[in-house]
């Protein structure tokens, strides 16, 4: 560890968090991150040596996320594909043969779904029981996305872009970028200090229009990200040299495009100025001694609640609140065992039984005395049991606590 380097003990075992300093470019996401929560965005990017080797804090990987991915790795390589082969759509008999010869839609999404499988190899938050639910999961809904991909392509149209002389430089080197359709291309702009990866930009003489994939939801946010981006081309020194003007941004959902006007050059330029005082605020916040926490409701999705001492001062001790049925977060003692898969979980202010706690396997190895943090438990109902019963399960998640656990942070 070296000198100077600021650290957060999160007092969850082997989670010692060596915090990051700011990043060189801010990307619409971390932006937004940080400006929800300080604290979540200061332990979601931190090192943390004593757990794995990884970059941050290890994500919990959830269907949903890599649903997402696969349908945007999917449609990358495809779009890639139709370019290169001069496609102006995916439906032209040109589309129709250079997608036959990579396998067609199902093998290309079969691919892209194994690369995300094999990427979440040495996560620790994985196991083996997790990763193969996972994976039935998904294989199941190939099909699915297949649909939404083919969909996506429908409503596409391409500007091929001309080929390339080979070089000695990587493909990958920063550049000027001529008239056609780009699949995630990244761009920066270094006197703004903010970059980002764009789904696809396509390119004109007249003006450049930007469409970003979104497998969920509608969402204001998205349109300000759109926005994001537009400052963010007009910006870029190095892709946009010639200065091309931005056309329509465009969001595409799965069965339908929210389309905008770009903003005009008056509100680019106030945006950027915008962005700029919003990366030197988030430059402070980072760089305080300790992260401000912010709690609220965001804080039920949060994918490092489980070493965040502030949420866990939110949580109430006594679950009665909650259905049978229903998802939910504890914190508590190990009592005594109940029985071969069951132990008692003591209220850790009062150590008397708060809830009966269930698990689904003999493996599942927890100790009397331990004070845990369990993730997504599933209360159950048990007529013979007079008191709350909950149930550990494969996408049930075990945290140690050392000592008392940790002080509530701001």
């Amino acid at each position: 560890m070296n000198i100077g380097q600021r650290t957060l003990d999160t007092s969850v075992e082997s989670a010692v968090a060596v915090l990051s300093d700011p990043p060189t470019h801010w990307t619409y996401s971390g932006l937004k991150e940080v400006e929800t929560c300080t604290l979540r965005y200061s332990l979601a990017t931190a090192n943390y040596p004593g757990l794995w080797n990884g970059y941050g804090y290890p994500r919990r990987p959830s269907a949903s996320a890599i649903f997402g991915d696969v349908v945007h790795d999917a449609l990358e390589q495809i779009v890639r594909i139709l370019v290169a082969a001069g496609c102006t759509s995916s439906s032209s008999p040109e589309a129709v043969s250079a997608l036959r010869q990579v396998g067609g839609y199902s093998a290309v999404v079969t691919d892209v779904l194994h690369r995300r499988l094999q990427g979440l190899e040495g996560n620790p938050r994985l196991s083996a029981a997790r990763r193969e639910q996972l994976q039935r999961q998904l294989v199941d809904r190939i099909p699915e996305v297949r649909s939404e991909v083919q969909g996506h392509l429908s409503r596409m149209t391409l500007v091929p872009r001309r080929a390339r002389a080979a070089t000695s430089t990587r493909w990958r080197e920063r550049r000027a970028l001529g008239p056609g359709s780009y699949a995630e291309v990244s761009l920066q702009a270094e006197g703004v200090r903010i970059k980002g990866r764009l789904d696809l930009l396509t390119i004109t003489p007249e003006c450049v229009e930007i469409v970003d994939y979104k497998t969920g939801a509608e969402d204001p946010s998205h349109l300000d990200q759109l926005r994001f981006y537009g400052a963010l081309w007009g910006q870029d020194k190095v892709a946009n040299v010639r200065q091309t003007p931005l056309g329509k941004l465009t969001v595409a959902y799965p069965n339908a495009d929210v389309t905008i006007e770009a903003p005009d050059q008056p509100d680019l330029d106030a945006l950027s100025e915008l962005i700029k005082e919003r990366v030197r605020e988030a430059d402070e916040r980072l760089q305080a001694r300790i992260p401000v926490a912010t709690t609220g409701t965001h804080c039920l999705r949060c994918p490092v609640r489980s070493i965040c001492a502030a949420y866990w001062a939110t949580m109430t001790e006594n679950p009665l609140g909650i259905s049978p049925g229903s998802w939910f977060d504890f914190e508590g003692i190990v009592g005594s065992r109940n029985g071969v898969k069951s132990w008692w979980m003591l209220n850790p202010s009062t150590l008397k039984p708060t809830l009966l706690l269930r698990t689904t396997s003999m493996q599942t190895t927890i100790a009397e005395g331990q004070r845990l943090r369990l993730l997504s438990i599933r209360r159950d109902d048990d007529p013979e049991v007079q008191t709350i019963v909950a149930t550990l399960t494969v996408s049930s998640e075990i945290f140690v606590v050392r000592g008392e656990g940790a002080t509530s942070l701001p």
